[in-house]
């Protein structure tokens, strides 16, 4: 296998950490979209085609890479990432198997409304995601921590031995409360992927940037700029 087809696995098995991990779940291969708007009047929640107006249409001056997926979060992650089957990647220890998707901790927020899009900005891949929360959901996703002895481990990815460095923590200046999260995954093709995942008044919001130039302060910057587009558009 080439670098270039390596680095796509291990891409397709990184990019639905921030969104995946919130769900906690392997979710559908299709949008869904039938009990979204119902569930959230119930609620009291935002439909997920409030937060689809409420999504990036553009990053860096580039349009999205693929249509808006909406629906409950646990149906609509799969279906926007192409995450690959949950037996892909063999982790050691086997505890790490979930770490960086512990780092944002919850399946509370699996049937919540949601609204989803990606981009494709030079080499890199960049996401964002808003689910519908309250308040006290949004504190227990924000509260997950990465299992002890899980921020350095090692898988095999399309039979190639890869390790993986894992460091999450607390950032401000973005919506009520943030963490930022940061894998690397080495290798002869190291990929970087940088997280952030924040709290905003009724929302859940995550941004996920990956590629070998992808940094803390790219993520951070998108999400700012993610967060005051959404706070607005959902005032």
């Amino acid at each position: 296998m080439t670098d270039g087809r390596l680095w796509r696995a291990l891409v397709g098995g990184l990019v639905p950490v921030a969104m995946a991990g919130l769900a906690g779940c392997s979710g559908g291969g299709g949008t869904s979209t039938a009990s979204g708007p119902a569930r959230a009047a119930a609620a009291g929640l935002f439909s997920s085609a409030q937060l689809r107006g409420a999504l990036l249409t553009r990053v860096n001056g580039v349009a999205a890479a693929t249509s808006v997926s909406t629906g409950e979060y646990a149906a609509l992650s799969a279906a926007i990432t192409g995450r690959p089957p949950a037996n892909a990647a063999q982790v050691s220890p086997s505890a790490c198997a979930g770490a960086a998707a512990a780092g944002f901790g919850s399946g509370i927020l699996a049937q919540a409304p949601a609204a989803a899009v990606t981009f494709r900005v030079g080499g890199n891949a960049v996401s964002e995601v808003l689910i519908a929360s309250s308040a006290g959901s949004a504190s227990t996703v924000l509260a997950g921590r990465v299992p002890a002895g899980c921020t350095h481990y090692q898988g095999k990815v399309a039979g190639k031995t890869v390790m993986y460095g894992l460091t999450v923590k607390a950032v401000t200046g973005i919506g009520q409360e943030a963490r930022v999260l940061h894998v690397l995954t080495g290798g002869s093709a190291p990929v970087n992927q940088w997280s952030l995942v924040y709290q905003g008044a009724g929302f859940v919001g995550t941004v996920t940037v990956i590629g070998s130039n992808a940094s803390e302060a790219a993520v951070r910057e998108l999400a700012q700029q993610a967060y005051a587009f959404a706070a607005k558009s959902l005032a």
